[in-house]
């Protein structure tokens, strides 16, 4: 199709980018983002209902082929607009919001097909996410999105959501993990149909239950390693009310040192 503008300017780069790469092995391991996105409608929908349309020219056989399993037509057209303000200027809410509308338009085939956990897998790595292994991708999302994990909390509670039969009106931006309201005995589908003020007042609970203060400008961040912390150690070494910083595991440490110290002193005299 050249010199023919298929949907817009991005939709065009992005297929053509694809097209370029795919029997590619060695470009296929540096792909751009927009080659990502393709791919992983060719992963939810099959190539036929993506390049077929593309071919002949055909926009509105593009778009039955994508709702066909309930994503609606106005999240389409965020899609397509999205995918063409992130061609021209790529930036942070395109390309959250691009991923965001391919694990709604991959939950919506789940609600409809058996996927096994493999294909999961398979559908994660067109995903960008904060613990990335390839280096092109995660020089991408530290330019974009650093010491976010917005996307891997997006599709976690589109899962649990799927997997619970539960109605989330609006996933929040400012709502944390999963993992942190569970461990800190809350509820994630209940906190995430709150109001805002809500959940920022179970946030505040939540980094209270894992000791992290208020006043700290890197709360989500030390919040992470708090659960990671937590889950390796549980409440071992805590004061029964959640997670110890690591202050306390430091004075056990220093104890134990001088307890060695003195040991070694006695058995030297």
């Amino acid at each position: 199709m050249e010199n023919n503008i298929f949907i817009n300017q991005g939709f065009t780069k992005a297929i053509e980018e694809y097209l370029v790469n795919k029997d590619n092995l060695e470009a296929s391991k540096n792909s751009s983002f927009l080659t990502f996105v393709i791919q992983a409608l060719v992963f939810i929908y099959g190539e036929l209902d993506i390049i077929n349309p593309y071919r002949t020219n055909n926009p509105g056989g593009l778009e039955i082929n994508i709702i066909k399993y309930g994503f609606s037509k106005e999240s389409f057209l965020e899609f397509k607009e999205q995918l063409l303000n992130y061609s021209q200027n790529a930036n942070k809410n395109s390309f959250l919001t691009i991923q965001k509308k391919l694990i709604d338009m991959f939950i919506a085939k789940k609600n409809h097909i058996l996927i096994s956990d493999e294909e999961l897998e398979v559908f994660k790595s067109y995903l960008y996410f904060k613990e990335e292994t390839d280096l092109n991708k995660k020089s991408l999302y530290d330019k974009l999105t650093p010491n976010s994990d917005e996307i891997m909390n997006y599709l976690n509670s589109r899962l649990f959501e799927q997997k619970h039969h539960f109605t989330i009106t609006e996933y929040k931006d400012i709502s944390l993990s999963k993992e942190a309201y569970q461990i800190a005995g809350f509820n994630p589908i209940e906190v995430m149909n709150m109001s805002e003020k809500e959940i920022e007042n179970v946030n505040n609970k939540v980094f209270h239950f894992f000791r992290i203060k208020d006043t700290d400008i890197n709360k989500r961040k030390h919040l992470e390693s708090a659960i990671d912390y937590y889950k390796k150690y549980g409440n071992n070494l805590t004061s029964g009310n959640g997670y110890v910083d690591s202050l306390l595991l430091a004075g056990f440490i220093a104890t134990g040192v001088m307890v060695l110290t003195i040991v070694a002193i006695k058995l030297a005299s």
